[in-house]
């Protein structure tokens, strides 16, 4: 039996609702209806989403070619995002018709040979496969209309074996020039562990980390420098707010230091748009993560929480997050200490690892989706992640990215490099799980809701964790312009009351609950609630509260 605590003390309630752009009288009607499901204990029906407009945002990520095909040539395109859209974000904040996200990463876009577009032929055009330049100005357009913030996946590492620079660096070494366009690019004679992809015809050999068709830039001359300048401008020119850096890990070698390359990078886009956001794929130990932060950029992504073995899913899966919240602590202290501005990148899975749905359960999905979309700093919402789509094997990368399920019923005919028939969803499709209360997807979107309803959750700083001897019972102190939450998770198999005191959180206000495990048989949905009243707070297992202090 998992430990039960009780604090017992007595506390005052206060309820308070901040309400922007209404008349007196829509204020006090909306005063009224937050007063009565506060007495309810669920003010998320009525409490107002604040709408973001600064560089904290609830990202969705898009594999492009399997979220939605609109012409029937078995591969998604910007036609069929654009289609969907509503379905992310309506452009109503407070509609609840959404799945409420505000920002959207799109998988690599640009032409190339692979279904994966990872080796770039052309930074400056579309896929056909997905569209043209025209296509993505008008999601852009469409976007720009629901308040959606978008970063485009940017692969600065390597390009494609075929990009007209390489092409010309081959040819040139083939007749011993090595100060043309081979500059660009890492070449040398003879080869070693690093240099070993050899440019045929010739004893020049070249580095390609990830394959022999993908060689990778010379990040340090000058030349591969202004290329990139141009690319950023063209793209921000188009209208888009940010970049998701490819394999930033790989950025250092024996000519790049990678974070002063970064700090370069990072300050040369804001020259160009002081707002931009960008995030950096760095793979590899929280330590290594830490140091990335001293290049200034706004974010790298938390692998040490995400993935099937990270902190996400190992604590949604055994419970304990008191552990888990004095972790969460102690990683954004450091990446603060490295960065004050650092904005911490929570997520799950991608597309490069299998899904959160091949390692747990419907039930401890959702408590995963609650400690990582209502942890500090922005989220990334992996595409079909809420609907707990499952990896038809764990080997594969393909295998990650096969086609977003939209109807269990009607499934799409969308090829992914080979991978079986597409399968229905074991949770249903987005139409079946719209239709069902205690889906997931209306978990995710109840958690996104409850998110955006208090925004001090994503910028605010962890100044604190809540004093606890329960393993099974964690909380954390989130503070922001003079406004203090406390988080609270609670992973035990038993409902277990907390008597709240001022020593806890002064004056605490209910700002909402969740409760990710199922309704016990013979019990009513209504009372298996997280409940705020009379100085208790109830949380029956697997359950996520928010107290704002007074």
């Amino acid at each position: 039996m998992k430990k039960l605590l009780a604090v017992v003390l007595v506390l005052c309630i206060a309820m308070s609702a901040v309400l922007c752009g209404c008349g007196s009288s829509e204020t006090e009607k909306a005063a009224a209806n937050a007063d009565k499901a506060a007495a309810k204990g669920d003010p998320v029906d009525t409490n107002k989403v604040i709408k973001s407009d600064d560089k904290y945002r609830s990202f969705y990520q898009i594999w492009i070619g399997s979220f939605c095909d609109s012409n029937n040539d078995e591969t998604g395109d910007f036609e069929g995002i654009i289609s969907k859209l509503d379905y992310l974000n309506d452009g109503n904040p407070d509609s609840g018709e959404d799945l409420g996200v505000d920002g959207i990463w799109l998988s690599p876009m640009m032409p190339s040979y692979s279904y994966h577009k990872y080796n770039v032929r052309d930074y400056f055009d579309i896929d056909p496969e997905f569209g043209t330049l025209e296509t993505f100005d008008e999601f852009i357009k469409e976007c720009d209309k629901r308040g959606i913030a978008v970063i485009i996946d940017l692969v600065v590492n390597h390009s494609a074996s075929d990009h007209p620079y390489f092409l010309k660096a081959c040819e040139e070494l083939k007749k011993g020039k090595e100060d043309g366009y081979a500059k660009y690019y890492n070449f040398k004679k003879g080869a070693d562990m690093t240099y070993n992809r050899r440019v045929t015809g010739t004893n020049y050999f070249y580095e390609g980390q990830f394959s022999s068709e993908m060689p990778d830039w010379n990040l340090s001359y000058q030349g591969t420098k202004d290329y990139f300048e141009e690319i950023v401008k063209f793209w921000l020119d188009r209208g888009v707010d940010g970049f998701r850096l490819d394999a930033v890990k790989y950025f250092s070698d024996a000519n790049t230091d990678g974070v002063e390359f970064m700090d370069w990078f990072y300050k040369m886009a804001q020259g160009y748009n002081p707002d931009v956001y960008m995030v950096g794929e760095h793979w590899d130990s929280a330590g290594s993560i830490y140091e990335q932060y001293k290049s200034g950029m706004d974010s790298y992504f938390n692998f040490k929480f995400a993935t099937t073995s990270g902190d996400y899913v190992v604590s949604a899966r055994n419970g304990m997050t008191k552990t888990f919240v004095d972790s969460l602590k102690k990683y954004n202290d450091n990446i603060l200490k490295r960065n004050e501005k650092a904005i911490n990148a929570n997520f799950l899975t991608n597309h490069d690892m299998p899904r959160v749905s091949n390692a747990l359960d419907a039930s401890e999905q959702k408590f995963a989706s609650a400690l990582y979309l209502l942890s500090p700093g922005n989220s990334f919402t992996y595409y079909g992640e809420e609907i707990g789509i499952e990896a038809p094997n764990t080997t594969n990368d393909a295998s990650f990215r096969t086609a977003m399920i939209w109807d269990n019923d009607n499934l799409p005919n969308i090829w992914v490099n080979g991978v079986a028939e597409v399968e229905p969803n074991e949770l249903g499709g987005v139409k079946q799980q719209l239709a069902d209360k205690n889906s997931l997807l209306n978990f995710y979107r109840r958690t996104l809701k409850l998110k955006n309803q208090n925004p001090e959750i994503a910028r605010g700083k962890i100044t604190g964790v809540m004093p606890t001897d329960d393993t099974y019972l964690g909380g954390y102190y989130i503070e922001h312009e003079g406004s203090k939450l406390l988080v609270i998770h609670y992973g035990g198999t038993e409902t277990m009351s907390l008597k709240v005191t001022d020593d806890i959180l002064k004056g605490a206000q209910f700002r909402g609950g969740l409760v990710a495990s199922d309704v016990p048989e013979g019990t009513k949905a209504e009372d298996y609630k997280v409940k705020f009243a009379d100085g208790t707070l109830t949380l029956p297992p697997n359950s996520t509260a928010i107290l704002k202090a007074n």
